[in-house]
């Protein structure tokens, strides 16, 4: 007799270089603990609508009811509930920042340790998903599906950073 691990569905939506993803992710425990564990290198997505950023690709807006996304390959994801976004660790401090990615321009604080620098903010944070509040999004492409341009919370993957400033 297996034991049974109990998975949670949080509504999210995920951009990558090159696609929009709105589903549900499956989790086991925290979502933010389990996005950012260091042994994980993939998310499960469920009853996931996906389109490209691409402008006339020949590929259209995709359902499936289970795909998997390679956690280094996402840009930007927000979570559509508040009890999702509320299990994201933050750090004591907020620094004003402007992040730039290879989609858009972020603005908004982000959490840091007391003691860090805002100049060594990527060399101290390590978490592949890095937390963005009161974030508003520019995009460089138009997106294929609704996206908040304006969030409580907002996810960055850490390998997308391309430079960032103060804000």
């Amino acid at each position: 007799m297996g034991i049974s691990i109990p998975t949670q569905r949080h509504p999210v939506q995920i951009l990558t270089q090159t696609f929009q993803f709105n589903g549900d992710l499956e989790t086991v425990g925290p979502a933010g603990n389990f996005i950012n564990d260091p042994g994980r290198t993939s998310l499960t997505l469920l009853d996931v609508k996906m389109a490209p950023l691409t402008p006339g690709s020949p590929l259209r807006g995709l359902t499936r009811s289970q795909i998997i996304v390679q956690r280094e390959t996402i840009i930007l994801l927000y979570f559509g509930s508040e009890e999702s976004r509320s299990s994201i660790s933050r750090y004591p401090r907020c620094e004003p920042l402007m992040i730039y990615t290879p989609i858009a321009v972020c603005r908004g604080d982000f959490y840091v340790p007391a003691e860090a620098n805002f100049r060594d903010f990527l060399n101290v944070m390590t978490a592949p998903l890095l937390p963005l509040v009161n974030a508003r999004i520019f995009p460089f492409v138009n997106l294929p599906a609704p996206f908040p341009l304006e969030a409580e919370l907002l996810l960055i993957g850490h390998e997308h950073v391309l430079f960032y400033h103060d804000a």
